[in-house]
């Protein structure tokens, strides 16, 4: 691999290039295997004109740029032209890659950049049509750290297979166009903070392996997620309170993400498969919305400053977990309903003086007092079951018909809780 440490040195090689080759008829600058020690401006800056060098000039002045398993050991700058440049095939950028506003293609495609500065530019002019005007490509690239603050992509925006390595917020980005994060990997908390999807936006087999904020986003566009792949479990967000200041700076400068914010995430992420008819995928993110939710009221229970009680959302969120995890398993249904009509039952039994009489450790199974239970049981499991069985045991004060009353309530909570997650899909 040839390296050049000053600009001189590239120019002397493009001479010889020119000399050997002849660029006179051709529109593109076919680099290869090349590493840039200093600092590279794109399209190149043009060398003095001589009369040796007047095909070369003419040369650079309308190419396209095409760089191969190249290195960039220090800052690249891409600056507005009328010509389209792209990077492929295993180029490194080890210092920042700083992009300014342009109108023509930028492809990154089996990338590595350390260092990716796109920050307050426009890329693409909105409402014009052509196959080469300003559509950034990121490929098969893994992206360290990156700045999209406050930029514009009138057009096709497209990072495609690509890995976002560390932490990152899009702030204030606008999407006007084609939006592709299919297959992209976030490896770290990445927001989409105040960004504008005014297009078409595809997140597809996109997968998050730790937290997703797009609850501050403005979604004006059309919408396609589908096989969404989250690591939950490593979805952290912070308890903040009412504290308004330190919630902006979370989503704004420290890339962490407010727990109120993560629950509505799950609320837009629900919805927009609610409305693509994709149900199977509905039911997990309302679950997670509501296990987020769970969160979020038990941290308010310790919150001094929020004065709203959460006893009731606690305990309705109790009984969702347990009863049919969020309308998502059935299993839990079954198991609630049998284990409430036997505590139930037995707190029924209990307050009766029949049961104490035949209360008795060290003697021998009375199988007739087994099955007489279990005929009981089963009665028990309707809840609509008569209630004259209480009169035959003798009931004291009364309280079993109390216990027998609210052990309806609870094996029909059940019952209806299972047949709410049978039909989980609709």
């Amino acid at each position: 691999m040839k390296t050049f440490k000053t600009k001189d040195e590239f120019f002397s090689y493009l001479r010889k290039r020119d000399k050997n080759l002849g660029f006179a008829g051709s529109n593109v600058l076919d680099l290869k295997n090349l590493s840039f020690d200093y600092y590279l401006m794109l399209p190149v800056n043009l060398p003095k004109i001589g009369s040796a060098d007047h095909n070369l000039h003419s040369f650079l002045s309308r190419c396209e740029y095409i760089f191969s398993n190249c290195k960039f050991l220090e800052p690249v700058i891409i600056r507005d032209s009328e010509r389209w440049v792209e990077f492929n095939s295993n180029c490194l950028f080890e210092k920042v890659i700083r992009i300014t506003n342009r109108k023509k293609n930028l492809t990154f495609e089996d990338c590595q950049i350390n260092e990716l500065d796109i920050k307050e530019s426009t890329i693409g002019e909105l409402n014009v049509d052509s196959s080469n005007n300003g559509k950034l490509r990121m490929h098969n690239c893994d992206i360290y750290k990156s700045n999209f603050s406050n930029t514009t992509f009138n057009q096709l925006a497209d990072f495609w297979n690509s890995t976002f390595h560390n932490p990152m917020t899009f702030y204030k980005t606008d999407f006007n166009s084609t939006a592709v994060f299919s297959s992209v990997t976030f490896n770290q908390n990445v927001l989409f903070t105040y960004t504008l999807f005014g297009g078409k936006t595809i997140f597809g087999r996109t997968k998050f392996n730790s937290g997703l904020d797009i609850s501050q986003s403005i979604l004006d566009g059309e919408f396609l997620f589908f096989d969404l792949d989250f690591s939950f479990n490593e979805f952290e967000a912070i308890y903040i309170g009412n504290d308004n200041k330190e919630f902006r700076n979370l989503i704004e400068n420290k890339d962490q993400i407010p727990l109120v914010n993560k629950v509505a995430t799950f609320q837009v992420l629900k919805n927009q498969f609610a409305k693509q008819g994709n149900h199977i995928d509905e039911v997990s993110m309302r679950q997670q919305e509501k296990i987020a939710f769970a969160e979020l009221t038990q941290k308010r229970k310790k919150d001094k400053s929020w004065v709203k009680s959460t006893y009731g959302d606690r305990f309705i969120l109790w009984l969702n977990r347990w009863s049919n995890h969020y309308r998502s398993d059935f299993r839990n249904g079954v198991s609630f309903t049998f284990i409430v009509a036997i505590l139930f039952l037995l707190l029924t039994f209990a307050t009766t003086e029949e049961f104490w009489s035949h209360i008795c450790f060290s003697c021998e199974i009375d199988w007739e007092i087994v099955g007489y239970s279990v005929r009981q049981f089963i009665n028990f499991l309707n809840p609509v079951h008569k209630i004259n069985y209480i009169d035959e045991l003798s009931p004291i004060l009364g309280i079993p018909y109390v216990f027998d009353f609210l052990g309806r309530i609870a094996v029909g909570y059940g019952i209806y809780q299972t047949v709410q997650a049978f039909r989980k899909y609709k």
